[in-house]
């Protein structure tokens, strides 16, 4: 991606209309960066119908925020937090998915909209950012290590009767280089 186009990038809160681009990245971001991670039956039997409907109707738009340039480049969904559900009760946000298109990826896309995300949190006064990734997901806990996050605790994420290990990563917002 060419420096002008990237700092052209605009990065902003989703709208009803972003809901296809975003599940269509998601999907894609699943069916390739998981797939020697979950099993392809999984994969391939992703309900887009319901992932539509979940954001939509379930998530809050003011939580997803966009980067885009002519079209949705990626998403960012995010929780804000008044009582940790943790019990690292310092922990006050979280990033519960965050993918950028298949084809962008190491472009600095990713790396623009996790740091944008950051200093959001940062500036609403936020202290500890929570994310988890599954275990053998080395790509995207590379980034989040290189991103500044410390390695939490193991734990595990149940899809269609199946056990994945996952391993969460923190970011203390007052730390972190943004």
């Amino acid at each position: 991606m060419n420096d002008k186009l990237f700092d052209s990038l605009v990065i902003r809160n989703a709208t009803r209309n972003d809901i296809n681009e975003i599940v269509s990245i998601k999907v894609d971001g699943w069916r390739n960066a998981y797939r020697d991670i979950i099993d392809k039956e999984v994969l391939d039997n992703i309900d887009i119908k319901r992932e539509i409907d979940s954001y939509t109707n379930k998530y809050s738009l003011d939580n997803i925020f966009v980067i885009v340039s002519d079209k949705v480049l990626g998403f960012c969904r995010v929780y804000n937090y008044d009582i940790s559900p943790y019990d690292d009760k310092k922990i006050d946000c979280e990033i519960r998915e965050i993918y950028v298109r298949s084809d962008l990826k190491r472009m600095g896309i990713g790396s623009k909209l996790f740091k944008y995300v950051l200093n959001d949190f940062k500036e609403k006064g936020k202290n500890k950012l929570y994310l988890g990734v599954f275990k053998d997901n080395y790509n995207s806990r590379k980034f989040y290590e290189k991103m500044g996050g410390v390695l939490g605790k193991e734990g595990n994420l149940m899809i269609n009767n199946k056990n994945y290990l996952t391993v969460s990563y923190s970011f203390d917002l007052k730390k972190v280089n943004i």
